[in-house]
């Protein structure tokens, strides 16, 4: 519901199922073409449920955004980012140094 980032939306997208998700949740920054709910609002959850089962071409349409979404999504993608970070945090330039020392 609100976990930093759930894998369990990418891997129901990876299975060609409509995703509904939490506003709240880490993977909604990154995932734009599912339906979206706060996750105590159970009213509007209950009507998107329903208009995905009702709607063959709307839950048809998201399986197609999921799937060309998904082909941005790697995860060699985003260790390549979290290792840049690190390095950076490691080896300051010599203006960061600079800077953090002058704090």
């Amino acid at each position: 519901v609100s976990e930093p980032f759930g894998i369990t939306p990418l891997e129901a997208m990876r299975c060609d199922v409509p995703v509904i998700i939490s506003r709240q949740s880490g993977v909604s920054e990154i995932l734009h073409h599912v339906l979206k709910v706060d996750f105590w609002n159970v009213p509007e959850m209950a009507d998107k449920i329903i208009a995905v089962l009702q709607r063959p071409a709307l839950a048809a349409d998201m399986v197609e955004r999921s799937r060309e979404a998904l082909q941005q999504i790697h995860w060699e993608g985003v260790a390549v980012k979290i290792e840049t970070i690190y390095r950076s945090l490691l080896s300051p330039s010599p203006e960061t140094q600079s800077f953090l020392h002058n704090r």
